[in-house]
């Protein structure tokens, strides 16, 4: 399942999906784009593979992302940000 929720509205986009794969993510992302009738500046991740390949490769907070999503970011005109995990249970 793929869930799109903005963060000042709460408005949201759900669609089912049969797998994580690259072009099912884009395709999604696309959709819910669409529904949103624009493209938000940044995006948050739950540190799903498809989008993040390694957490603080860079340093502290600076993750490396799968460079096709990337490009696909850069080509939306949005940033990619990877959500922080707890600590707590």
């Amino acid at each position: 399942m793929f869930v799109a929720t903005l963060g000042w509205s709460r408005a949201a986009h759900l669609e089912f999906v049969t797998d994580e794969r690259l072009e099912t993510l884009i395709a999604a992302h696309e959709n819910a784009f669409l529904a949103f009738g624009g493209v938000p500046r940044e995006v948050l991740y739950d540190n799903m593979r498809t989008v993040v390949v390694e957490r603080n490769a860079y340093g502290r907070g600076r993750h490396r992302f799968q460079a096709g999503f990337l490009d696909f970011a850069r080509h939306c005109g949005f940033s990619l940000r990877s959500r922080v995990r707890s600590r707590r249970p």
